[in-house]
């Protein structure tokens, strides 16, 4: 007897440590998988709304990344296609984006992460439309970047962005080499 539970223990003692070594696999593996998720998700939606900002076409392609809710109640975004923007009167043919995300967390079991991130917009190229040649500057106005505080939620088994909250004015630097010298240029 003192056999059978000895060899019944040492069988248990394993089986617990196999399944407790199974589970924390499972956990990391659903932990990657949503952060992988959220990354993309943050990446692509982000770079959509500034693309959608500035140029003001494809706007329908942002419920692919942003809740409905928060479509409707971005000031920027309404601004934007209400013909409110910097950028109205200009005819934007590319930017480069950067976002670097800061912290991105989401539990497996969980429906909800919270994320920060920076975004910025160092170059937009572009022309003055035709019609407001005269009367408006050539020059492309900087983007207003910023550091977000950045709300997912997952809504039928898709994450999106539900809120968005800037903490951070970030503005682009204006190339200070136009009013210098010719011999402080370095080449």
């Amino acid at each position: 007897m003192l056999y059978i539970r000895r060899f019944v223990w040492f069988i248990a003692r394993y089986l617990i440590v196999i399944c407790v070594l199974v589970g924390m696999l499972a956990c990391g593996f659903y932990m990657a998988m949503n952060i992988s998720n959220i990354y993309v998700v943050l990446q692509d939606g982000m770079q959509k709304r500034v693309d959608v900002m500035l140029t003001r076409q494809q706007a329908e392609e942002l419920n692919k990344y942003f809740a409905a809710e928060f479509l409707l109640a971005d000031p920027a975004l309404q601004g934007a296609l209400n013909g409110q923007s910097a950028y109205v009167d200009y005819n934007i043919t590319g930017f480069d984006y950067e976002l670097e995300i800061e912290k991105a967390w989401a539990w497996p079991w969980d429906s909800y992460a919270n994320c920060t991130v920076v975004e910025r917009v160092p170059n937009i190229t572009g022309n003055v439309i035709a019609s407001r040649r005269s009367e408006i500057d050539s020059r492309i106005p900087k983007w207003v970047g910023g550091r977000y505080d950045i709300t997912l939620a997952k809504l039928a088994g898709q994450w999106k962005i539900v809120g968005m909250q800037q903490v951070t004015v970030l503005m682009e630097a204006d190339d200070i080499t136009e009013d210098l010298p010719e011999e402080i240029l370095v080449p």
